[in-house]
């Protein structure tokens, strides 16, 4: 994720709960989780490494830091995601299904 600060996984997930109202949490999932769930739905077991050091480099903070790509690609500086959770909560996109209450 690219903005105006750094956040976790955990982060966007508490900020898209506070948008929409919805009880939702970030659960952490392991290397190991995650390549078990990867085999689980049935991915070739030769592409697993390069996704599970994918994922290790996504979640082991490396990468963490700000650039100014946002504002150089559209010439403005990019908006907080507690803005964009705000503005695409009030779309009802992450609204519960009209059905949710019935099953």
């Amino acid at each position: 994720m690219t903005g105006p600060r750094l956040m976790t996984f955990a982060d966007t997930v508490r900020e898209i709960a506070q948008a929409s109202g919805r009880d939702i949490r970030y659960v952490s999932v392991s290397i190991g989780e995650f390549a078990a769930g990867l085999r689980q739905q049935g991915m070739p077991e030769e592409h697993i490494p390069f996704f599970a050091d994918l994922f290790e480099r996504v979640l082991d903070g490396r990468n963490e830091h700000l650039t100014d790509g946002v504002e150089r690609a559209l010439g403005r500086p990019p908006r907080d995601f507690a803005d964009y959770a705000k503005s695409t909560a009030a779309t009802g996109v992450w609204g519960l299904p009209s059905d949710a209450s019935q099953t």
